[in-house]
């Protein structure tokens, strides 16, 4: 018996735009900037700095955010607020913004009002009393200055300085009553004041291995001041933290280790009292990091949230606690740092992978935002979830549903609602190096390979799933050329190849039992120290690979890959993405911003610099509709807009009936099929086995003149299996068929 399945279609009228013209920003960023200090003054009203003189203003607990004019182009760094009204920010370019009014309105005062000529770029710290009576630690590297106002940010003076052939540095200050405490980076440079700022004497000198950059300064009690910094794995240095009872004049250290890697970098702290505080940070491998003191600092417990970026500044009221991320990302806690949630903003991390399917389109940025485009044209984006920790690299969906992202340190999660919630498959491994991902792909949908470097890149390693992705197995490991660029292709369950950095390559025939060598050939001189960045899959046996301004080709499913002279000129970048929507039609995307198009399989290119500088490009993909999309290093996703409707232009009008062949061919689980009708007429396009029953029946109605699209999702019929399939267009008295290929 037949079955009949109307697809839910989308037809649109094909155009014939170039493409920078046709290119345009279909994503952005919700805050454009990136912020760098955060300060609440109750638990829903509090503001955001960063670059580019940026200031934002939420009066909803961080859910909206509003940008205020501050009259200056400068990276604002601080910014501190007394009350709803009076706040100041301080700025890398030597001068302290005020507000009497909420920030509606903002005066800048200058420092170099106190230091003619002198060329500010530091700003690293900025703290207020009261109304009046402020501090700010500004300068330049080697020539750090303590400046004070004693009329609320009008007039400045110094009152201390870091001037020598070293470069020193303060890093925050904070005062009780008359008493101010002053920390650094160095073990000589901590101060303390008993006269309110006025001077300032050397703390005793700090002697011990265990020291390296205090952040943040926290009075406990008139008496009791408490100081928390960054360890570094790289020379050994744990997380210090020390504790003065006297004031600031002594220090003792209270801990060696704060959580599992004792590396943490502390970038600030809050204390709601004596007692409880809490310190954010990273933990030196892109991941956020908290922790927690019940006891005034004596000991520490983590409590880390499970996001892909690091903390740079926290703020509370009470147990009301906002902690600022790297690339503007929020997170909140109304449970004194108990449970996290992050505020959904689109903000400006990189978009590392991008794909469409099923009618939809998927991205994942390099800090884990997942967002959604509902309807498959790449037009309006929301975001739906946060993929966890661990920076993420890779990105690949099976189905509509199914999909995986690889991140580093060896961590896939894979998601079976479209995105919404992510679960871990392959458990991240223990931190101990910079540990990143070379990319994840799979032959069909059980089988899939992904590629990892651990130990700083040098040492690789290769897991496969056979089980749709629910559980991976180690199969190789190799030592690399120390570093790792370049990704990962399967052209069917056995077969997949590796391609990274220095022409590094490994291939598998046997479902990843052994692995060897795949052949580089006619590689220019010097070329073989080039890094492959991407690679293509065209057919089952067919892909294009591109690097570091080269393009390789392969026709026998990656054995062999031939150097393609491909004759491009105008471009000084790497090629460092690239999608094909059939065998011929492509597109590069260049890390500078450069488009290279293609539309005889890479035999020549046209170069598209409209994008030169504005933005990087990190992924791309196409719609199913066959619209080009592109992935940027600072959260924007650039697109051909699709056209939708059913009204053919008159002048795009085709002469001739015409039925193309789908694409991608073979697919799983959607692909395009195109059609040209010259006339009205009554049209039906059903989809065939090769023993002639009807499985589907996409097309049957009257349908006007005009060219074509539509989107066939194997998915949604029950039954189809791996194999050839017939598509067959019938339109009066013009019939066509062609074969397309199901792969599951």
């Amino acid at each position: 018996m037949k079955k009949l399945w109307m697809f839910s279609v989308l037809l649109i009228l094909l155009h014939q735009n170039g493409i920078s013209q046709a290119l345009k920003v279909l994503m952005e960023p919700d805050i454009k900037e990136m912020m760098s200090d955060i300060c609440f003054v109750d638990v829903n009203t509090g503001w955001m700095v960063g670059t580019n003189g940026s200031i934002y203003k939420t009066t909803n607990a961080g859910v909206n955010w509003t940008q205020q004019q501050s009259g200056v182009n400068a990276n604002l760094t601080k910014v501190t607020f007394i009350d709803a009204n009076n706040g100041w920010v301080g700025s890398s370019g030597g001068s302290v913004l005020k507000t009497v009014n909420a920030g509606q309105t903002w005066t800048e005062v200058s420092l170099k009002n106190v230091l003619p000529n002198f060329q500010f770029s530091l700003c690293d710290a900025l703290y207020f009393k009261d109304a009046t009576t402020g501090f700010v630690v500004a300068g330049q590297s080697k020539k750090i200055y303590l400046f004070k106002t004693n009329d609320g940010g009008n007039n400045w003076a110094i009152k201390d300085s870091l001037v020598g052939t070293s470069a020193r540095r303060w890093y925050d200050v904070e005062f009780r009553k008359d008493k101010g405490v002053i920390v650094g980076d160095k073990k000589d440079i901590q101060k303390y004041s008993t006269d309110g700022g006025e001077t300032w004497q050397f703390s005793t000198p700090i002697n011990d291995n265990f020291f390296r950059d205090l952040k943040a300064v926290r009075w406990l009690s008139d008496n009791t001041v408490l100081a928390i910094g960054e360890g570094n794995e790289f020379y050994g240095v744990v997380t210090p933290v020390y504790k003065s009872i006297d004031g600031g004049i002594n220090w003792t250290k209270k801990s060696q280790s704060l959580s599992f890697n004792k590396y943490d970098r502390v970038k600030d702290a809050y204390f709601k009292d004596s007692l409880n505080g809490i310190g954010i940070g990273n933990n030196g491998f892109s991941r956020e990091y908290v922790v927690k003191t019940s006891d005034g600092g004596e000991t520490w417990t983590a409590a880390s949230p499970d996001y892909a970026f690091g903390l740079i500044a926290i703020s509370g009221i009470n147990d009301a606690v906002y902690a600022l991320g790297i690339n503007s990302h929020v997170i909140k806690s109304t449970d004194f740092g108990g449970t996290w949630q992050l505020i959904p903003q689109k903000v400006t991390s990189s978009i590392y992978g991008i794909q469409f399917i099923g009618g939809k389109g998927i991205a994942v940025s390099r800090n884990g935002d997942v967002y959604l485009n509902k309807n498959g044209v790449g037009k309006e984006w929301e975001i739906i979830s946060s993929a966890s920790a661990n920076e993420c690299y890779a990105m690949q969906f099976l189905t509509p549903d199914v999909g995986f992202i690889l991140k580093e340190n060896s961590h896939i999660v894979k998601t079976t609602d479209g995105g919404y919630t992510w679960k871990t498959v392959l458990p991240a491994a223990e931190y101990s190096s910079r540990n990143r991902a070379g990319g994840i792909t799979f032959g069909d949908l059980n089988n899939g390979y992904a590629w990892f470097s651990i130990n700083d890149y040098g040492e690789y390693y290769i897991f496969k799933t056979t089980d749709q992705g629910e559980t991976w197995k180690q199969v190789n490991y190799t030592a690399g050329p120390g570093y790792i660029s370049g990704d990962v292709i399967s052209f069917d369950a056995n077969t997949a190849v590796l391609l990274g950095p220095d022409t590094w390559s490994l291939r598998t025939t046997d479902g990843g039992a052994t692995w060897n060598s795949a052949s580089i050939n006619n590689l220019p001189a010097g070329f073989e120290t080039k890094d492959f960045e991407d690679v293509c899959k065209l057919d089952n046996n067919s892909a294009i690979a591109i690097g570091e301004k080269f393009i390789c080709t392969t026709s026998d499913k990656g054995a062999t890959w031939n150097y393609l002279n491909h004759g491009i000129a105008g471009t000084d970048s790497a090629f460092y993405t690239l999608n094909f929507r059939d065998i011929n039609n492509g597109y590069i995307g260049c890390y500078d911003g450069v488009i290279l198009g293609t539309t005889n399989g890479g035999v020549s290119w046209t170069v598209d610099s409209t994008f030169f500088d504005k933005y990087y490009l990190y992924s791309s993909a196409y719609t199913e509709l066959g619209k080009i999309f592109f992935g940027t290093s600072n959260g924007y996703i650039i697109g051909e807009e699709a056209t939708v409707g059913i009204k053919a232009e008159k002048n795009n009008r085709p002469v001739l009936f015409e039925l193309k062949q789908n694409y991608p061919n073979p697919f799983n689980p959607s692909t395009i099929i195109e059609f040209n009708i010259p006339k009205s007429d009554y049209v039906t396009l059903k989809v065939y086995d090769v023993l002639g029953r009807e499985i589907a029946t996409l097309v049957s109605k009257e349908m006007t003149a005009g060219s074509y699209k539509m989107n066939f999702n194997a998915s949604e019929i029950s039954g189809p299996s791996s194999g050839v399939y017939i598509y067959k267009l019938t339109a009066g008295a013009y019939s066509a068929a062609k074969k397309l290929i199901i792969l599951k």
